[in-house]
């Protein structure tokens, strides 16, 4: 009897310390997942006003940053659909605002980029670089939940 009684109460420590070590493992990986993709955001910004200026004239180039514009889409749309540990909800929702932002905002320079009527003052007149901005300003505060 107080074999099994000691049996019992070393399963239930035993699973109670794997459900914690899991909680650490998914904040860890939910950290690493939302730092890497503020790094991409970061990067495409840097790249939007080059292949812009490009897109302008080369209609080859013109379709690479539609590919670009698709494969940040799809990134944000990825990011979108990550689940956010209990304690990153708050940080998370924001960077979902903003993804809401920036996706609304991709979508219309691919429509103007496939129309062939994309330049780099509507580039820099929409709300992508401030939105990406907003974005880099909560990598800080990823950083810091993953401490």
């Amino acid at each position: 009897m107080k074999k099994g009684l000691l049996l019992l109460i070393l399963s239930i420590s035993l699973l109670s310390g794997c459900s914690a070590l899991d909680q650490v493992n998914q904040s860890v990986n939910y950290v690493s997942e939302a730092t890497s993709y503020i790094d991409q955001a970061s990067q495409f910004s840097s790249q939007l006003p080059e292949l812009t200026q490009q897109a302008v004239v080369d209609k080859e180039a013109r379709t690479q940053l539609v590919q670009e514009l698709q494969q940040m889409q799809t990134q944000i749309n990825q990011f979108s659909n990550v689940e956010a540990p209990g304690f990153a909800q708050d940080l998370h929702q924001k960077l979902i605002g903003y993804n809401e932002t920036l996706g609304t905002e991709i979508n219309g320079l691919i429509d103007q980029a496939q129309a062939g009527q994309i330049t780099l003052e509507k580039v820099n007149n929409s709300q992508i670089f401030q939105t990406i901005d907003q974005i880099n300003g909560l990598m800080n505060q990823f950083q810091q939940l993953g401490q």
